[in-house]
């Protein structure tokens, strides 16, 4: 077998952000089994910013074990799932009987390039980038835009603290971010803002952001 290329610095750089974030969150991990319970109440608030969407090609950013795609799936005409651990991964394709629909991405964690350009119509993710570190966010910011058709939208929720830049000290884990230097880094990549709202998180106040991007 040839041997791989070397990884620049900033691949490198960005492997080890993700892998930061990424890798405690097995299919065993305590947090799914709450999150599926209380998942319920959310959707009303993720509802509005879906509303002029288009649902042929969903792509679901860390999908953990499935809880947004069970959502997404019933209106989605393709759907792709995503996440940085193949466990997750499978444990989707047990939940979701593989649903010809459904396209299965085990990722590095930073980049899409297993899904093709100008291929998804709508690009989603929430309750997981709020623990991204803020280069892995501008990293998948770029991958948004080259993956969304023109006329795409993007939901995705992230967080809104500044308060420090240890994710794991931070409250509910979030990682540094803000609702202006998300906004700054869509538009550096070439996306347009149409909404952001501050949202409460589990009794915090302003912890996270809920933005809807558009690629035009």
């Amino acid at each position: 077998m040839p041997d791989l290329p070397a990884r620049s610095p900033t691949e490198a750089r960005l492997d080890a952000a993700a892998r930061h974030a990424g890798d405690l969150w097995l299919p065993d991990h305590p947090y799914f089994d709450a999150a599926e319970a209380g998942f319920a109440p959310l959707w009303p608030i993720i509802e509005p910013f879906l509303q002029e969407a288009d649902f042929t090609s969903v792509l679901d950013l860390a999908t953990g074990r499935g809880r947004n795609a069970q959502k997404l799936l019933p209106l989605a005409g393709r759907l792709t799932l995503v996440d940085i651990r193949p466990e997750n991964i499978a444990f989707c394709r047990r939940r979701f009987a593989n649903d010809p629909r459904i396209t299965y991405i085990a990722n590095t964690g930073y980049d899409l390039r297993d899904v093709p350009d100008a291929s998804v119509t709508l690009f989603y993710s929430f309750d997981a980038m709020v623990h991204f570190d803020s280069d892995v966010v501008r990293a998948y910011l770029a991958e948004a835009r080259r993956v969304m058709v023109p006329g795409a939208r993007a939901f995705l929720h992230h967080s809104n603290h500044t308060g420090g830049e240890d994710w794991m000290l931070a409250p509910h884990c979030r990682n540094f971010m803000s609702k202006a230097l998300f906004a700054h880094y869509a538009r550096k990549e070439g996306l347009t803002v149409l909404r952001q709202d501050v949202l409460d998180w589990g009794g915090v106040a302003a912890l996270d952001c809920l933005s809807l991007l558009r690629r035009d």
